[in-house]
């Protein structure tokens, strides 16, 4: 037995298995479906997590892509294993970015149209202020998005 050889294979179809997981949802097959068939290799919640944050990303590319945002900010998919969440952050050196003042407000603006809100990662407990997430996403930060939550 090749343990790595072995390892190789099982990453590579866990992949091949997350991508065609994807796939079915962005061509409208509900995650219940999805996670009826993928039920052996991930649970029901798993996968329902997991695509919720998908969704988040292709919704936040999109928005940002509209807001002219799309060179300086970077959205990342989410992995399927902890804590899947999609990811944002500065992509370019700070000093190509025109107007780089604005564009901590831009993101916040253009995710709040389309109800994400910017959040740290679970681990940093520190509280999140309009003024905190600038400072942080201009210092080059990675954000999690998360659904936001109604007021009241």
């Amino acid at each position: 037995m090749d343990i790595k050889t072995e390892l190789d294979n099982f990453l590579g179809e866990k992949r091949a298995l997350v991508e065609a997981i994807v796939r079915e949802s962005r061509r409208g097959v509900s995650a219940m479906e999805i996670s009826r068939h993928v039920a052996p290799a991930f649970g029901r919640d798993v996968v329902k997590e997991f695509l919720a944050s998908v969704d988040r990303h292709d919704r936040a590319r999109v928005a940002l892509r509209q807001a002219g945002l799309d060179g300086p900010v970077a959205v990342r998919m989410p992995s399927i294993d902890k804590p899947r969440a999609a990811a944002l952050s500065l992509d370019m050196d700070p000093l190509e970015i025109p107007d780089l003042a604005s564009v901590p407000a831009r993101v916040r603006e253009a995710l709040r149209d389309i109800h994400i809100a910017l959040c740290l990662p679970p681990r940093d407990e520190r509280e999140l202020t309009p003024t905190l997430t600038d400072e942080l996403l201009l210092d080059g930060e990675e954000f999690h998005l998360a659904a936001l939550k109604p007021a009241g």
